[in-house]
């Protein structure tokens, strides 16, 4: 089972005032997706698969990740992989999503409230409902 309202590509930047680093989650219909960190230097992406155990609750179970150095400009894309391989972490959790105005923002939002950290965060707006596009981890840059 997965719930339509967590569907899209999440942002945590309008939460983000004062830290050094932005995460964002995607989650698509078909139950597959993907999170990303990024920080001044240095950036990790994750692919994963989605779904809902029971109301109000979502589990992400991680299949692959890399981490490295994101190309300026473009924080999806890591220019230079410092690791990369199988992923088995396990997040489940319980979330809420609503509307409200982020901090230090003009315009509500429909923001994702989770009880456990993703990316390092709990709080993420957002961005699209668009969710098809592939995403940083999309494929795993095994190319070196």
């Amino acid at each position: 089972m997965r719930d339509e309202n967590l569907v899209g590509f999440w942002d945590s930047s309008p939460y983000d005032y004062g830290a050094m680093e932005s995460s964002w989650v995607c989650l698509r219909r078909d139950g597959t997706g993907w999170t990303a960190v990024a920080n001044t230097g240095s950036a990790a992406v994750s692919q994963l698969t989605w779904d809902c155990p029971r109301d109000g609750e979502v589990e992400l179970r991680y299949t692959w990740t890399a981490s490295g150095r994101w190309a300026a400009g473009t924080p999806f894309i890591l220019a230079e992989i410092d690791e990369q391989g199988p992923y088995g972490e396990v997040v489940r959790t319980r979330y809420s999503v609503g509307t409200e105005t982020p901090p230090m923002e003009d315009a509500p939002v429909t923001a994702l409230h989770l009880d456990e950290d993703v990316e390092f965060v709990r709080r993420f707006a957002l961005a699209s409902r668009e969710a098809d596009q592939a995403g940083p981890a999309a494929t795993p840059a095994a190319e070196d």
